[in-house]
């Protein structure tokens, strides 16, 4: 098999970018990202809040992709994605920790405004965003905790990993009331990954998928269970029904930073080797997502030769949460209480579609494995998979490569 071997770049070529700038009066409009207090209007602040989840979101997945040991990163001009992602620490200086903190810290300013806006279905959809924003904020620093107050005190201290899961579950419950309060219609429109969860009823049912992650995440079953019976879930229907993250050429809008061509001569996002040893035969989730090119890539002592194919276009949508997600968050809510027949029902429902056979058998001692494997294959570079290794207490699995690798925790920025 050829090989492709990276060297590290000795110098960086300082690039200048020369703006253009016609002076025109209609070009003089708000900017929903940055809304200020004359221009805050409940739109711009709805659609700054949706365009702040995307910014940086390919340094976010990025980050949780290599630690969660899905891919690598091979990027020879900046060797911290095979270093500091794979072997620690993570500078908390660094643009790996800061990024995202802050793309997400600035989302969540918007929606404490739409929580004050006094219209229940811009409270509702705030506090949505709050939540999630938080969750992402989260599945980097773990036990490290986040920051609740947001008034800019650096001497409040940091919360708890648990005080910060408490926040998200009221955020959560306090903004689907709001969605609940009666009304029938937004006052506001939301972008198209939002289709079909564009009114107060139906962003309630995503609301309430949200609600059953964390509490999946918290080992809260009983709670799962009644989030998901108010969500989208629908065992017969489309797996892929669900909201997304969507990207264009509009004004305040960007592509989607995680595309690479698999076929491009050089690429940097990497699947790891193990997803290829590990699957079972036949698995059509692998065989859809990931493809064996001919030439190894090869850097900083880590290879592969998988590229995935989970997007065809530098504007492909990225999953927040999906159908074919909450059919497995049922199932593990289901092992959680001992149902063990309903989880295996539920698990073969993914199956079928992957073309694998059915499950029989499912107990207390294969059924947590079983359920990690279906949502590593179905989840494949949704994020997802670092929070189910240290969910259940099994970061200790996933592989390290080299000697001196670990499974990194982000700390706190140290602007924080």
């Amino acid at each position: 098999m050829k090989s492709i071997r990276l060297k590290p770049m000795i110098k960086i070529l300082p690039m200048i970018a020369v703006l253009f700038w016609v002076g025109c009066d209609d070009l003089d409009f708000p900017d929903p990202n940055n809304p200020t207090d004359e221009t805050a209007t409940i739109q711009t602040l709805v659609t700054g809040a949706e365009a702040g989840l995307r910014i940086d979101i390919g340094v976010y997945l990025r980050d949780i992709l290599v630690v969660g040991r899905e891919a690598y990163y091979l990027e020879p001009a900046d060797p911290r994605y095979t270093g500091e992602l794979m072997r620690g620490p993570v500078d908390p200086g660094g643009f790996l920790a800061v990024r995202p903190w802050n793309a997400n810290y600035k989302v969540i300013q918007n929606c404490l405004n739409m929580a004050e806006s006094g219209d229940a279905g811009a409270s509702g959809v705030g506090k949505t965003f709050h939540a999630y924003a938080l969750m992402r904020v989260l599945s980097l620093t773990d036990v490290n905790g986040a920051r609740l107050n947001y008034d800019g005190d650096k001497s409040v201290a940091i919360a708890s990993k648990s005080e910060v899961f408490d926040e998200i579950e009221n955020l959560l419950d306090s903004g689907y009331s709001d969605l609940n309060s009666g009304e029938s219609s937004f006052s506001f429109s939301l972008s198209t990954g939002f289709d079909g969860f564009d009114t107060p009823s139906t962003f309630a049912q995503f609301n309430r998928a949200l609600r059953a992650r964390v509490a999946v995440h918290q080992s809260d079953y009983s709670t799962a269970l009644t989030a998901l019976g108010n969500s989208f879930l629908d065992a017969s229907g489309d797996l892929d029904n669900g909201v997304f993250h969507v990207f264009s050429t509009s004004a305040n809008d960007q592509d989607n930073e995680m595309f690479e061509a698999s076929d491009a001569d050089v690429i940097k996002l990497m699947v790891h080797p193990s997803y290829i040893a590990d699957a079972e035969d036949g698995d059509l989730r692998y065989s859809s997502n990931v493809t064996s090119r001919s030439e190894t890539i090869t850097f900083d002592n880590l290879e592969s030769f998988l590229a995935p194919t989970v997007w065809a276009g530098s504007y492909d949508p990225i999953p927040i949460i999906r159908n074919e997600e909450l059919i497995l968050l049922q199932a593990e809510a289901y092992i959680g209480t001992g149902d063990y027949s309903s989880a295996e029902a539920n698990m073969n429902i993914v199956r079928a579609a992957a073309g694998l056979a059915d499950y029989s058998g499912t107990s207390a001692a294969n059924a947590e494995d079983r359920v990690l494997y279906e949502k590593r294959y179905s989840l494949f570079f949704e994020g997802q998979r670092l929070q189910d290794m240290r969910h259940y207490g099994r970061t200790s699995e996933l592989p390290l490569d080299r000697d001196g690798d670990a499974i990194v925790v982000f700390p706190i920025p140290e602007t924080e």
